[in-house]
């Protein structure tokens, strides 16, 4: 069957400034669902038999609407480029490429970039439209420039808050609402004093200060992740980091995640990483989540389950990480389970979790490294060096 699904953007002009490939996809619609302020100008487009409603909530609800229409024309109006941050995605990936066509407009970062001056290429974006806030924390760094999609009204107030609370309080925000529209407006200020009322719709560009962040990307400070003490300590977190190579799109298990640390490290390393955190103990899994959350990777999955149980449902991974529940058990079923070309890193720290990793290196091949940190710390009225435990750390890659 041929594409029967329009997904078509819309600017904050409105209708009059469709394309002529969007009027003839309207002209030839049985179903249009639109934002309700779109619909008395598509009215003109649309013929007067054809059924016009707006987005439905849930959102999951769209699919049944869409199948009473199948083999039909139906055209989604959505803002913007439908295909960033945008409904277009969702619908494609439930009914398939080829039953559907996309029509973009200029997109909302597009406009505000162009607004700004800055070089779309050299800016972080990311929506917090529906989504977590936490979201925006993995995009701080010095000189950033962002831009966010927008919930609601109140949206930069609270990122106001989020950029003061971890050091960014001198970012300065420009909001700009209802873009293309004849209401277009701009709001400017700064994170630690913004007092600015504005519309819901508009998108957030933040001109981050010349300042460190306290989580860098990379081998984070102990002191980031709230811990019991069964923390992969930061040294051995960037070896570990360095071998199960993140890449973006990357699937990801933490097994015997504890903290959470190497999962939520991972995820901030490998954009649109899919990332789980398994851990029997459901504290631990509690303390992983409020960490996941300040680190800005709340979309890390946790998961409360023994080993190796817990595992069978998961996707299958490009890299697993072990740095509890150690057995001969969990390895096998990490290592089966892991696709071809990819890395599992495992961490033992006593004698008899040791012995499983010698055993698991003997059978399956690999590297067997033995860690040891030590750290400059007073003696007395002098200093000297006082080490960690050594951690002996399994890496095994898995042909491809």
């Amino acid at each position: 069957m041929a594409a029967f699904i329009t997904i078509l953007g819309i600017g904050e002009a409105g209708p009059d400034r469709l394309s002529v490939a969007a009027q003839k996809a309207l002209g030839a619609a049985r179903l249009v669902i639109a934002s309700p302020r779109f619909h008395a100008g598509l009215a003109s487009y649309i013929d007067g038999s054809a059924s016009m409603r707006g987005w439905p909530t849930p959102f999951a609800d769209l699919y049944a609407i869409i199948e009473q229409y199948r083999g039909q024309s139906v055209v989604l109006c959505a803002t913007g480029d439908p295909l960033w941050f945008g409904a277009g995605s969702s619908v494609i990936k439930h009914f398939g490429h080829e039953h559907c066509t996309v029509i973009p407009h200029l997109s909302g970062f597009q406009l505000v970039a162009s607004r700004m001056g800055w070089a779309l290429d050299n800016c972080e974006t990311v929506t917090i439209h529906g989504r977590p806030l936490d979201a925006l924390v993995s995009k701080l760094y010095r000189r950033a420039k962002i831009l966010v999609l927008a919930d609601s009204h109140s949206s930069p107030a609270a990122v106001a808050n989020l950029l003061d609370a971890h050091g960014f309080g001198a970012a300065h925000m420009t909001v700009l609402a209802e873009m293309g529209g004849a209401a277009e407006a701009r709001f400017d200020g700064l994170a630690n004093n913004w007092t600015h009322a504005v519309p819901d719709f508009h998108i957030i560009a933040i001109a981050c200060p010349d300042v460190a962040p306290a989580q860098t990307g990379f081998g984070c400070d102990d002191t980031v992740f709230e811990n019991t003490g069964k923390l992969t300590k930061r040294e051995a977190r960037a070896s570990a980091l360095s071998k199960l190579s993140p890449f973006p799109g990357a699937v990801f298990w933490d097994v015997g995640a504890g903290s959470g640390a190497v999962a939520i490290e991972f995820m901030r390393l490998a954009p649109r990483s899919q990332a789980f955190a398994i851990d029997k103990d459901k504290a631990q899994i509690a303390m992983a989540r409020r960490n996941a959350a300040r680190c800005g990777v709340p979309s890390l999955t946790h998961i409360e389950a023994d080993l190796p149980d817990g595992l069978d449902v998961l996707p299958r991974p490009d890299a697993i990480f072990i740095g509890g529940g150690l057995s001969a058990a969990v390895i096998a079923h990490c290592c089966a389970a892991l696709q071809a070309g990819g890395n599992v890193v495992a961490h033992a720290v006593t004698l008899e979790s040791e012995a499983v990793l010698v055993d698991a290196w003997r059978h399956y091949g690999g590297f067997l490294t033995r860690l040891a940190v030590t750290y400059a710390d007073p003696v007395g009225g002098f200093h000297g060096w006082r080490p960690l435990m050594p951690v002996t750390q399994w890496h095994f890659g898995k042909p491809a």
